[in-house]
């Protein structure tokens, strides 16, 4: 199994969900208006000086549907020019 944890632009929440419907996920945790800055982006602090926030969704899948997320989530990932989503992936060892 594996957990993905996605962080991304509001913008493209609605292109994100639908990928993950697309993908079968049915179960997911989700946080909105998530602060911060990547090692490539201005910070995003929903403030004057920084404004925007992202969201972040995790997600565990699977050892069938990995590569069928993953690939999906890189598809996008390039849809979206590089930018605006990242998507990072550990093991998954134990769910209770």
């Amino acid at each position: 199994m594996k957990m993905f944890l996605l962080i991304y632009d509001v913008d493209f929440d609605e292109d994100v969900m639908e990928t993950l419907s697309t993908c079968c996920v049915t179960g997911y945790t989700k946080w909105d208006r998530v602060m911060g800055k990547g090692e490539r982006s201005d910070p995003k602090l929903d403030d004057a000086v920084w404004p925007g926030f992202n969201c972040a969704v995790m997600i565990g899948v699977d050892e069938e549907l990995e590569k069928t997320v993953f690939d999906a989530l890189q598809s996008l990932h390039r849809k979206m020019g590089g930018k605006a989503l990242k998507v990072f992936s550990w093991p998954l060892e134990k769910v209770i």
